[in-house]
């Protein structure tokens, strides 16, 4: 099986249990694969998830391809990782964050992302490309 088609398989059911794919990485260790993925959903996700998604993972790769030496990780990406993607917007609404632009900088709630566009609490509206940097703090 090629590696980009085993992250179809893995993103489509990532898709399929509603979560959001943060990161997927696939590599090849010697003779056998390292798959790791971060994924998350608005809210915030819990360890049943993971574990849920990584038993539908695994029921699928050893069905696909019984074969196949792997080792599976699944996890969220915690709190202290950087904001950049859509995803992690996405990811991120009803969260409080710590952003640092080029005029201020501020810790607020996200309320809502759409179309490139995050609005915070008090009607604070920031495009995410004037976005300097961003992490979730917690409350």
């Amino acid at each position: 099986m090629e590696s980009s088609d085993l992250c179809e398989i893995i993103e489509d059911l990532v898709d399929k249990a509603g979560l959001l794919l943060v990161d997927l990485t696939e590599k090849h260790v010697g003779r056998s694969h390292m798959i790791r993925l971060l994924v998350d959903r608005p809210g915030r996700i819990n360890i049943a998830e993971c574990a849920g998604l990584s038993r539908m993972i695994k029921d699928s790769i050893d069905g696909d391809i019984p074969l196949l030496d792997y080792r599976l990780e699944v996890s969220s990406p915690g709190i202290g990782r950087f904001l950049t993607s859509e995803v992690d917007w996405i990811r991120s609404v009803g969260r409080k964050l710590s952003v640092k632009m080029v005029d201020s900088d501020f810790i607020d709630w996200l309320e809502e992302y759409s179309d490139g566009c995050l609005k915070f609490r008090n009607d604070r509206n920031v495009i995410a490309e004037n976005i300097l940097s961003a992490v979730e703090v917690l409350d």
